[in-house]
């Protein structure tokens, strides 16, 4: 934990160290994962996603990544949007 911890946020391993051992303590002692679900992307968002999609030379796989979605969720928006 702490290794992915210290990979995102800059901070030493004394105050990584002490977050896990608050962590722990408030917890009982316990391993506890956190999952890190993103968000649902809104409807304004997904329609950005969508115009960009159709108006964009780019391809779909590079406006994937670029809006940290799946090549089948960027389908998905299109194939919805033209549809509404």
């Amino acid at each position: 934990m702490l290794q992915r911890v210290r990979a995102k946020v800059q901070m030493t391993d004394e105050q990584a160290q002490a977050i896990e051992a608050e962590a722990r303590a408030d917890l009982g002692g316990l391993r506890v994962r956190i999952a890190k679900r993103r968000k649902h992307p809104t409807d304004a968002q997904r329609a950005s996603i969508t115009r960009e999609a159709l108006d964009s030379a780019a391809t779909d796989q590079e406006l994937a990544q670029q809006h940290g979605i799946s090549r089948r969720s960027l389908y998905r928006y299109i194939k919805r949007g033209v549809q509404r």
